[in-house]
C-alpha cells in the first residue's frame, strides 16, 4: 500500500464523502469531536513566574477534553496563581514548545486514592494567552 499523500480521497470514495456530507448538512457550525475516553498526552515541562524571580515549578502537563481549555499542570509542589506565566514543555524528544499564559493556583487531588499516597500531588490549570485573548 503507498504511503498517504494527505488527500481525504485516497481514504473513502466519492459516494462516501457525499453520505457524509449529506449526514453533516445540518450540523451546528464549530462541531468537535468527542476524545471521551480517549488517552490524553501528557509532557514534562517547566512552569515560570514572569514576574518573578522564584525557582520554575517541575511538572507535567495534560491535555483536557476538547470541550475544557488548556492544560492540567501536575506537580509534587503547590503552585500558586501566576498571572504571566510561562510554560515549557517538551511535546518531541527534539522540539519544546513556549507557551504564554496564566495559571491558576493548585489544589491537591480529591480521590481517597491520591490522599494515601505518600507524594502529595497538585494539580492547576494553566490557560494559554491565546485562549485568553491576550
Amino acid at each position: 500500500m503507498p504511503p498517504w499523500k494527505g488527500s481525504i480521497n485516497e481514504l473513502l470514495s466519492a459516494e462516501q464523502i457525499q453520505k457524509i456530507e449529506e449526514a453533516l448538512e445540518g450540523a451546528p457550525a464549530g462541531i468537535c469531536v468527542d476524545k471521551r475516553g480517549m488517552r490524553l498526552n501528557r509532557y514534562p515541562g517547566m512552569l515560570s513566574n514572569l514576574n518573578g524571580d522564584e525557582e520554575p515549578f517541575k511538572v507535567i502537563a495534560s491535555e483536557r477534553p476538547v470541550t475544557e481549555t488548556g492544560l492540567v499542570l501536575i506537580s509534587t509542589m503547590p503552585i500558586p496563581e501566576i498571572e504571566r506565566a510561562v510554560l515549557v514543555i517538551s511535546t518531541d524528544e527534539d522540539f519544546q514548545q513556549q507557551i504564554e499564559g496564566h495559571a491558576l493556583p493548585s489544589r491537591t487531588g480529591k480521590r481517597v486514592a491520591d490522599q494515601d499516597q505518600k507524594t502529595i500531588f497538585f494539580y492547576s490549570i494553566f490557560q494559554p494567552a491565546a485562549a485568553l485573548g491576550l
